[in-house]
């Protein structure tokens, strides 16, 4: 990239995008934030730590 142009940066949308938006999570972002709470739980029973209630709920909802 050379110096003279700008980076573009482009946002990462969190967890609570949709939320905060006022608009619904998509079908495809929900299977994406359990799919991302499940690999939570997981790692979290692996390091030995504890996982928020929250996460472990969204967890055990179906794909």
């Amino acid at each position: 990239m050379s110096t003279s142009t700008p980076e573009k940066k482009t946002s990462h949308g969190s967890r609570h995008d949709a939320q905060a938006t006022g608009r619904a999570m998509t079908p495809s972002e929900h299977r994406v934030q359990v799919a991302a709470a499940r690999l939570r739980v997981t790692l979290d029973e692996r390091l030995g730590r504890p996982t928020p209630a929250e996460t472990k709920a969204l967890a055990k909802e179906d794909l």
